[in-house]
């Protein structure tokens, strides 16, 4: 073991402060400064030289190259510090490509062990394709945590910050995180493109008995599944939160810079050439002849023959049946507890074409998602040729899931 458990974690419990300090702190850090942190921590009692040493003994600070003086925190410190204090560093375009472009290498392994029937290369790739998805995953969500924090801040940001700067600022989060994740995570993007190829390769180590962990395969599966669809909508949502101060931070950015323009050259041509081409042009009406005798006659004719008509009445009472809309979402919202007393279902298509007929197809496809990503229930695919699915106006053609609660 490289360091103790117990005596790592009982050190980051009684001096959380100065590890809180030295994460915050930018760059390397001497042993001049790491003992100035200690003693301005009253709460540590041992020595600052006792302090500095357990450091380096548990490896909190490491050097920045060998024989160094100076210091740096340990990467997996500095993330677990930020994990701790929910903190997020987002994940470049560049290493989610670098995830997928590992994936699509795991899976041509994969796919030439399972032509050699290798079983030990198999069990391999698939661990390897199980980090991956996970990676991408944490790191998916850290990049929505920042986005989302960077909007949070510039909505609650009091500090004298010029528009040109939160311009470039969201400029920058637009530009370089939100544009390219949605141009690799969409359906048609290389992301999707590498999970396809992976559950293709997944299922056919399940159909030739190549590898028999069953359920790590199906959870991987799932995960597949999930990361797809969960990579979409963080995005997405993502743009939404940050389109609307892009585009008012553009409109002020170009306003302000027009001002500015207008303003250099009042100081440098004076007032006297100036001109009127910054200027506002207002309308203004005016009457410069007098109104003629059947004008004045038609208007005071319509003042003396105008009668009054009752207002409107509007019946707020006359639509008596419910919305269809809601009568849709009361009918999916009643999903789960009908289907919680009757679990497990081994064909849950099937269960819902035979027990509502009445419902169309995308009534059936909303109720068929509703249930297969509830949090008491799990969906696994039964490994069988398609079946076709007749609703009240379409057909669906899909494999068998069975329904299990948690």
């Amino acid at each position: 073991m490289k360091i103790n458990p117990q005596s790592f974690f009982n050190f980051c419990a009684s001096h959380t402060y100065l590890l809180r300090k030295l994460a915050e702190h930018d760059g390397e850090i001497s042993e001049f400064e790491t003992i100035r942190l200690v003693r301005s921590n009253p709460a540590i009692e041992e020595l600052p030289e006792t302090t500095w040493r357990r450091l380096r003994e548990l490896q909190i600070l490491v050097p920045t190259e060998p024989g160094s003086e100076f210091y740096l925190m340990a990467e997996p410190v500095a993330r677990l510090l930020a994990y701790l204090a929910n903190e997020a560093n987002a994940a470049t375009p560049e290493m989610i490509r670098g995830y997928v472009s590992s994936l699509e290498i795991t899976t041509k392994r994969l796919d030439r062990s399972l032509d050699d029937q290798d079983t030990q290369q198999v069990a391999l790739a698939f661990d390897e394709i199980s980090q991956t998805l996970r990676r991408i995953y944490a790191d998916l969500n850290e990049t929505q945590h920042a986005i989302l924090t960077e909007v949070a801040r510039y909505k609650t940001e009091r500090s004298r910050v010029s528009v040109r700067q939160k311009y470039q600022r969201i400029v920058h989060w637009m530009e370089r995180y939100v544009e390219p994740m949605i141009e690799i995570v969409r359906a048609d993007g290389p992301l999707r493109a590498a999970f396809e190829e992976t559950e293709r390769l997944l299922h056919r180590a399940r159909e030739e008995a190549l590898f028999n962990d069953h359920p790590a395969l199906a959870r991987n599966l799932r995960f597949l599944r999930l990361v797809g669809v969960h990579a979409l909508r963080v995005f997405t949502q993502c743009r939404k939160e940050i389109q609307p101060l892009y585009e008012s931070l553009r409109r002020s950015s170009f306003i302000a810079e027009g001002a500015a323009r207008a303003l250099e050259k009042l100081q440098a041509e004076g007032l006297a050439k100036w001109g009127s081409q910054y200027l506002i042009g207002i309308a203004m009406e005016r009457y410069q002849n007098v109104p003629s005798d059947a004008a004045i006659t038609l208007a005071l004719r319509r003042i003396i023959e105008y009668s009054p008509e009752a207002p409107p009445f509007l019946e707020f009472t006359t639509e008596k049946e419910n919305p269809l809309a809601l009568l849709r979402l009361r009918w999916l919202d009643s999903l789960p507890d009908a289907v919680r007393s009757i679990v497990p279902l081994a064909d849950l298509l099937g269960w819902l074409v035979n027990t509502y007929p009445e419902r169309d197809t995308s009534e059936i496809v909303a109720a068929f998602g509703l249930l297969v990503f509830h949090r008491d229930f799990q969906a696994t695919f039964i490994d069988e040729s398609q079946h076709t699915y007749a609703t009240h106006d379409g057909e669906i053609t899909a494999s068998p899931l069975i329904l299990a609660s948690t």
